[in-house]
Formats: structure tokens, C-alpha cells, sequence
């Protein structure tokens, strides 16, 4: 008889009935979701990026042309930036964060590059 986590797996995602799954051993059962359940999807950590002292029209193009290229447009500092692209009035308390976590700056031309040719700045 296959454990209470495998009989509602089967019972949601698989042709048996009730009675069928009760039949199964453990065994059996974890085959079949094996070999006919879709693999999990890999996790896609897309690349993060901050946009700072920038005009609210500006700060709107270069997030739309951010998010067209997958990237995850944050409003702050996270653990998981890559990013900080930094205009004429960045605040320095976000510069100084993204430097403790030796974030990689760029300016807006950088910025363009890194969508048009892939290229980071050195």
C-alpha cells in the first residue's frame, strides 16, 4: 500500500482510482510518477538590476527594455542584484549599499551595451 503522500500524488495526477492505487506497492507507485510525470522546470534566476538616478520616463524606458530582455527590475538593494545603473542623481545611500555587495555599476550607455551586445563593462 503506497504512503499518504504518494496516494495523493497518484490520486491527483494519474488514471488509477482509489482501488488501483491501494493495490500498488510503494514501489510501483513512485515508478509510474517517475516515468510519466513531466520533470520539474530548472529554476531560472534571471539577472537583477537596479535603476538610480534617473528622470520617472527615463527610469520607465530603461525598465521596459530591462524587462524585454528577462531581466528582474528591482526598486532597492537586494542581496541578488547584479545590477545598479546609475543616472546623474543616484542616491548615495544606494551606491553605498550596492558596493558593500560589490555590485557591478553601470551608466546608461553601459546599460545599452549590455542588452544590444551582451557586453559587461570592464
Amino acid at each position: 500500500m503506497p504512503s499518504e503522500k504518494l496516494t495523493r500524488l497518484l490520486l491527483a495526477k494519474s488514471p488509477f482510482c482509489s482501488d488501483e492505487i491501494m493495490a500498488m506497492s510503494e514501489a510501483d507507485g513512485w515508478r509510474w510518477v517517475y516515468e510519466n510525470m513531466p520533470p520539474a522546470k530548472p529554476k531560472h534566476n534571471p539577472l537583477e538590476i537596479c535603476f538610480t538616478g534617473f528622470g520617472v520616463s527615463e527610469r520607465a524606458e530603461l525598465e521596459k527594455l530591462a524587462n524585454i530582455q528577462g531581466m528582474t527590475v528591482r526598486s532597492s538593494v537586494t542581496t541578488s542584484l547584479k545590477f545598479l545603473c546609475i543616472g546623474e542623481n543616484a542616491g548615495p545611500s544606494k551606491v553605498k549599499r550596492a558596493q558593500s555587495q560589490c555590485v557591478t555599476f553601470l551608466n546608461r550607455e553601459q546599460f545599452m551595451e549590455l542588452i544590444s551586445d551582451g557586453v559587461l563593462p570592464s
